[in-house]
């Protein structure tokens, strides 16, 4: 009988502790769509329109027009992405990621502001912009925190 207690005891305790975590979260803004977990919260900042934090990750999204842009050259999204790293003055290896339903190309690099910082940035093509995103953590997270950037970067969607 104290096997059995104990039995149900551990699975109920899993549940709970498994049951729990954070939902889905769907958050809106400038014409992108992405699905991250409940722990992030909007905020308005001037850096941009698309801003949303939790504990420990943020995400920061803008677009820009490609009629503007190609006045200066940038026509694609490689243009593009490489256009953004120098804008900001990172070298960075650029990666493409590409599946049926989305498609984006991704660099890591890292900035110091006050604590130095990790990002993945990554920039999609819609209709009449160019996205360019990031997701940023502490330097010393950022290894552990990759996958969960490449698969939160796969559930946004840009018009």
């Amino acid at each position: 009988m104290l096997k059995k207690v104990l039995f149900v005891l551990t699975v109920f305790s899993l549940l709970l502790l498994f049951g729990c975590g954070p939902s889905t979260k769907e958050f809106s803004g400038a014409g992108m769509t992405i699905q991250l977990n409940d722990s992030f919260v909007e905020k308005e900042v001037i850096q941009a329109p698309l801003y949303l934090e939790s504990m420990n990750q943020i995400f920061m999204g803008m677009r820009e027009s490609k009629s503007e842009l190609a006045s200066y050259g940038i026509y694609d999204l490689e243009d593009y992405i490489n256009a953004v790293l120098n804008a900001h003055g990172k070298t960075a290896t650029t990666h493409l990621y590409e599946d049926e339903e989305v498609t984006y190309y991704y660099a890591y690099y890292n900035a110091t502001v006050d604590r130095d910082y990790g990002y993945m940035l990554f920039v999609m093509e819609g209709e009449n912009h160019f996205y360019s995103m990031n997701f940023g953590c502490l330097e010393s997270k950022l290894q552990g925190y990759k996958s969960q950037f490449q698969a939160w970067a796969k559930t946004v969607r840009v018009v």
